[in-house]
């Protein structure tokens, strides 16, 4: 990095800081590390000192981490702060996201884990700064941005206003450098104004000189891309002392120059082009097949209704016309102040959208997104209020059909990380003990693994190409599902499984091996090392159980919801039963949680809804 990086390690034992202290500059880019064993050390040093991160352990003496954190963050709202402890847990985590924490790292046994701890420091500080620099940039070009919102001028009045001074957005206004308008390789009345504006832009800039006034003019130019644009300029001529060179030329008169200062009007011409065009779409849009349009006084009061708009309310137009708007059969009456408010907003001049449910004839209801736009008169003031609106209804069912789709999405890929835990974990270990041992089995084992993550990786991307979790079903073995998941598990030695007869299911293979991957570490993590697992049909499906410690009847309805764990020290966020419950709907069916296994333990059973 640039700049040294200084680091606060806040922990009240003295040994972990020394640790800490010794290694962190290891694996840093020029760390430099400071240590304090109390709260009130710590905030002396950050007001003493330069400090550029803080990390803090979680139990500190007479207070936490968190409150710790909030202090710092009333005090230096940026500072990067690592939540760095052993105390790992969802609500401490929770709080400390909430409490404004920069990054959360639990410890772990040896040295290996200040190389993590160094390179998130540098990360978090290497964001700040960018940030920082990001910022200081932005103000500078929006204080550029608000003085001179276009470009100031110097040129000779002749034939084509050569530029001899140039400085602004040139490029912006017309997509020409300073330094092209002043080389005089463009010029600006020859090359930059539009051909049919040349000769009245200058009648009205000489007629200005004669009567030694400002001129001001309106024109269009022609950019540097063939684009069309609109220019107002204001400006005078004024006199400029001959340089060394012209001396001799001009006996030493002053030559009279123009200066001035040219801005693009092209929105507010626009805008005046979409006043003179109001009128006829107003006409058009009335006529609109697809919109439903009143015209109302600014006190709210119908004065006419299109032919769309008649189709959603039980009434004939002379019914409605002379009513208040609020009290039509468009409204229910507990949308009544909504539009008392819309209609007040748009008779002071404001355009007002809206989106509201209208009950329609039948009783059915329809969703409609719309404006309330303010008609004005010359002196600026409402004369009209004109309401249009469009059916919405198919598009937010369509909306609501791709946010329940991407729910799902979400939710899976959620359960697909979880997923690859097992496998990952799988491979590590035969990998460990093989370098260990250097058992070629361990490698075969392993590669399995990585198979069953390739596996999981192409399911992955074929539900999130297709959108859907469950793909087409085919039939399957259930024994050698099995088989093959106890195998990418890696279960201690001592356990077993058996499938009691003959099952065959339909489904879809991939989301099967999910389902029965999250099964057997249930089995796995929750029983001893010599667990057995067995799997049986049903009448209408098949079962599943262990010899475990089998599923506490209070629990069994939370069981499958997502986050839900059962570790004693509530640590970890359960996914792999909420994954279950996700395969089992996607195939259509239903799992209950039962006191009837034969091993003693949990069990499941899945059946056809």
């Amino acid at each position: 990095m640039a700049s040294g990086i200084r680091v606060l390690h806040v922990d009240d034992d003295p040994q972990f800081t020394d640790l800490a202290a010794a290694f962190l500059p290891r694996h840093g880019d020029d760390l430099t590390v400071e240590s304090a064993h109390t709260v009130e050390d710590a905030l002396a040093r950050l007001d003493a000192e330069r400090i550029d991160c803080v990390v803090s352990d979680h139990d500190l003496t007479a207070t936490t981490g968190i409150d710790f954190l909030e202090t710092v963050r009333e005090r230096y709202p940026d500072l990067p702060f690592i939540l760095f402890t052993s105390k790992g847990s969802e609500e401490v985590a929770s709080r400390a996201i909430s409490a404004g924490v920069t990054d959360y790292l639990q410890k772990q046994r040896g040295t290996e884990q200040f190389e993590l701890l160094a390179n998130r420091i540098e990360h978090a500080v290497e964001r700040l700064r960018s940030q920082r620099t990001a910022d200081n940039r932005k103000r500078r070009l929006e204080t550029l941005v608000s003085n001179l919102p276009g470009m100031i001028y110097q040129c000779r009045n002749e034939s084509g206003w050569p530029m001899e001074y140039v400085a602004g957005e040139t490029e912006r206004l017309v997509g020409y450098t300073p330094e092209e308008l002043q080389s005089g390789d463009v010029e600006w009345g020859a090359d930059v104004l539009h051909p049919d504006e040349r000769e009245r832009t200058w009648e009205i800039v000489q007629e200005a000189i004669e009567d030694d006034e400002p001129f001001e003019c309106t024109y269009r130019v022609v950019a540097s891309d063939g684009s069309i644009k609109w220019m107002w300029e204001r400006g005078r001529i004024t006199e400029r002392p001959p340089s060394a060179a012209e001396l001799t030329a001009v006996d030493g008169e002053t030559e009279r120059v123009l200066e001035g200062f040219i801005t693009d009007i092209t929105p507010l011409k626009e805008r005046e082009a979409e006043l003179e065009r109001s009128e006829r779409r107003f006409r058009a849009i009335f006529e609109d097949p697809n919109v439903l349009v009143g015209l109302l006084a600014p006190d709210g009061t119908v004065r006419d209704v299109n032919r769309t708009a008649l189709e959603y309310v039980d009434a004939e137009r002379e019914e409605l016309i002379g009513a208040a708007f609020r009290e039509t059969p468009w409204w229910p009456e507990t949308s009544r102040p909504d539009v008392d408010e819309w209609i007040e907003r748009a008779a002071s001049g404001a355009y007002v959208e809206f989106e509201s449910k209208h009950p329609v004839p039948g009783g059915d209801s329809v969703f409609v997104e719309g404006m309330f736009r303010p008609v004005t008169d010359d002196e600026g003031a409402v004369t009209a209020i004109v309401v249009s609106a469009r059916d919405v209804t198919a598009r937010r069912e369509r909306e609501r059909e791709l946010r329940r789709q991407h729910d799902r999405l979400d939710e899976f890929a959620s359960f697909i990380s979880h997923d690859f835990q097992t496998p990952i974990a799988t491979a590590r270990g035969r990998l460990e003990l093989a370098l260990e041992t250097d058992d070629e089995a361990h490698i075969e084992r392993a590669i399995d693994a990585v198979d069953r993550i390739d596996e999981l990786r192409t399911d992955l991307a074929e539900t999130l190409r297709n959108g859907e979790v469950v793909a087409d079903p085919e039939p399957i073995a259930v024994e050698e599902a099995l088989e093959y998941v106890w195998a990418t598990a890696d279960p201690g030695a001592g356990a077993s499984y058996e499938v009691v007869d003959p099952v065959e299911i339909e489904a879809d293979p991939e989301a099967f091996h999910r389902l029965l991957q999250n099964l057997v570490r249930n089995s796995i993590e929750h029983g001893d090392d010599d667990v057995t697992v067995r799997m049986g049909p049903l009448e209408d499906g098949f079962f599943y159980e262990d010899d475990g410690p089998g599923v506490d009847p209070s629990i069994r309805e939370e069981l499958f919801a997502p986050g839900f764990s059962t570790k004693p020290d509530g640590t970890g966020v359960g996914l792999g039963m909420a994954s279950v419950r996700q395969v089992v709907a996607g195939h259509g069916w239903e799992i209950e949680v039962t006191d009837a296994s034969a091993l003693g333990g949990a069990r499941f059973e899945i059946r056809d809804t």
